[in-house]
C-alpha cells in the first residue's frame, strides 16, 4: 500500500498522520461525527493546533455510542482506536463546521424553525456543509484501513462506502455487499428491509443483525441508587438535561419555574445537565438566584440543586456516568436515543420532554411500552410528581416503583449492545 502525505490543508496534521496508521493496525476501527476534543488530542499526540478555533459539538449521542464501543473493546483487551474528522477540518472548510452548529443549535432553542431541520433531514441530508468539509480528513485518516469500520454517523458511513471501505449502516448504499446494518430490534429489521425494498435496493436479512443499542457498559456498573422505595425516605432525585444542541430550553425554563416550591421545601433534588452550553448554565444559576435556592457542589449528592456543564463533549459526557446516572431516581429529558437507554441502563424512570424528530417519537413509544416512561406534563409537574409516587397503579404500588423495578430488570439487556454489535463485527473479519 503506497505512503500519502498529509493533505497540506488539514488541520492537525502530525495527528492526523499518526491517528492514520493507528486505525490501520488496530482490531476495532471506529468513526463518528459528534464533535470536536482538541485538548485531548494535543494532550495524547502533544500537537498544537495551527488555527485559533473553538470546539464545536453537534451530538452527544454519536460521542456516547462511540465511547460506548471503546469502553467495551477496553473491557474485551481489544485493540482500538475512535476518530472524528470533524478535529481535522481544514481553517479554510470551517466555516461550514461553524454554520452547521450555529444552525443546530438556534433551529434547537426556536421551535418555529423546526420545518427546516425536518428537510434537513430528509432531502438535504447529503449536501449539507459538514458533509463537505469532513470528506477529505475522513478519506485521509482511514486511507489504510483494510478491515470493516465501526461507523456510528450516516454521513461518514456514506463517505466510507465510497471510498471502498466495509462498514456496517446505511440506505444510501444499501446494495454495497461490503454494508452490513447493526440494528435495535426485530422490528427495525424488518422496517430496514422493506423500505430498502421499496427504494429499489436488494438487501439480505442476513446482512441486518440485532444487536440492541451501543450503551456505555459503565453505566450499569457504577449505579448506586438501586433501591426501589429508597424515594420514601429522601428527596425524589430527578435529573434534567438537553442533548449535544442544546434542544428543549423554553421546556425546561418552565419547568424549572413550576418545579421551584418542591425544590425549596426539598421534596426533590436536581441535577441540572447543561451539555458544553453556557446558556444553559446562565439559566440554571440565574434560576437558583432569582429563587434563592443554594447551588451544591458537584460531588454533594444532599445538594437541592447542582449544575453541570462540561468544556467539550468528552468532559461532559463523563459528568453524567460519574455523577447523574448513579445518583438519579429519573431523568427529564427528550426521549434521545443516548439519553433514553442509558437512563434505563442505570436502572432510572424517564419523564418524556418534546421529541426532537421522527426516531425520537420512535424511541418514546418503545419506552413508553416497556413501562419506565412517562410524558412530563409540564404545566402540572407538581401534581404529576405526587401522583406517581404515590397513587397505587399495580399492586400496591404506584408508578415510579413499577418504573424502577422495570427499569432495573431491562438494565443488564439494554447494557449488552456494545457487546453484541462488537460481536458481529468480530464475524466481518
Amino acid at each position: 500500500m503506497t505512503h500519502r502525505p498529509v493533505p497540506a490543508e488539514l488541520e492537525f496534521k502530525r495527528t492526523a498522520h499518526e491517528e492514520r496508521h493507528l486505525l490501520e493496525t488496530v482490531q476495532i476501527p471506529i468513526v463518528t461525527v459528534s464533535a470536536t476534543f482538541k485538548e485531548e488530542l494535543e494532550a495524547r499526540f502533544g500537537e498544537k493546533p495551527t488555527a485559533e478555533t473553538p470546539d464545536v459539538t453537534f451530538s452527544r449521542a454519536h460521542y456516547s455510542m462511540a465511547n460506548a464501543l471503546v469502553v467495551e473493546a477496553t473491557k474485551q483487551r481489544r485493540t482500538f482506536w475512535m476518530i472524528d474528522p470533524t478535529n481535522y477540518v481544514s481553517a479554510k472548510d470551517w466555516p461550514k463546521i461553524m454554520f452547521t452548529q450555529r444552525m443546530g443549535r438556534l433551529i434547537a432553542r426556536n421551535p418555529l424553525l423546526k420545518q427546516l431541520k425536518d428537510l434537513m433531514d430528509t432531502r438535504l441530508r447529503n449536501q449539507l456543509p459538514l458533509t463537505s468539509a469532513i470528506r477529505a480528513p475522513l478519506t485521509y485518516v482511514t486511507g489504510r484501513v483494510t478491515r470493516p469500520i465501526i461507523s456510528l454517523h450516516y454521513e461518514a458511513g456514506n463517505i466510507l462506502l465510497e471510498n471502498g471501505k466495509t462498514v456496517p449502516q446505511y440506505l444510501t448504499h444499501a446494495d454495497n455487499p461490503h454494508l452490513t446494518w447493526a440494528v435495535f430490534d426485530e422490528l427495525t429489521k424488518s422496517r430496514l428491509l422493506e423500505l430498502a425494498y421499496i427504494l429499489g435496493h436488494k438487501v439480505d436479512e442476513r446482512r441486518v443483525q440485532v444487536t440492541g443499542c451501543p450503551v456505555d457498559p459503565r453505566i450499569i456498573r457504577k449505579d448506586k441508587n438501586t433501591a426501589i422505595k429508597g424515594y420514601r425516605y429522601r428527596p425524589l432525585r430527578l435529573a434534567i438535561t438537553t442533548g449535544g444542541l442544546g434542544t428543549n430550553k423554553d421546556e425546561i425554563q418552565d419547568l424549572l419555574l413550576h418545579l421551584s416550591p418542591a425544590i425549596k421545601k426539598g421534596e426533590v433534588h436536581i441535577a441540572a445537565y447543561c451539555g458544553v452550553h453556557e446558556d444553559f448554565e446562565t439559566m440554571f444559576t440565574t434560576f437558583a438566584r432569582v429563587h434563592r435556592i443554594k447551588i451544591g457542589e458537584l460531588d454533594d449528592p444532599q445538594a437541592p440543586l447542582r449544575i453541570f456543564r462540561g468544556h467539550d463533549i468528552v468532559a461532559a459526557n463523563e459528568l453524567l456516568l460519574d455523577y447523574i446516572f448513579p445518583w438519579a431516581d429519573g431523568l427529564i429529558t427528550k426521549p434521545s436515543g443516548d439519553m433514553a437507554y442509558e437512563a434505563v441502563a442505570a436502572g432510572c424512570f424517564l419523564l418524556t420532554l418534546k421529541p426532537w424528530g421522527e426516531w425520537e417519537d420512535n424511541i418514546r413509544a418503545v419506552t413508553e411500552a416497556w413501562g419506565v416512561s412517562i410524558r412530563a406534563d409540564i404545566s402540572n409537574i407538581l401534581s404529576q410528581l405526587k401522583a406517581i409516587v404515590t397513587v397505587p397503579i399495580r399492586k400496591s404500588q404506584p408508578w415510579v416503583e413499577v418504573a424502577l423495578t422495570r427499569a432495573q430488570k431491562l438494565a443488564p439487556d439494554i447494557s449488552r449492545g456494545a457487546s453484541n454489535i462488537l460481536k458481529l463485527y468480530r464475524k466481518l473479519t
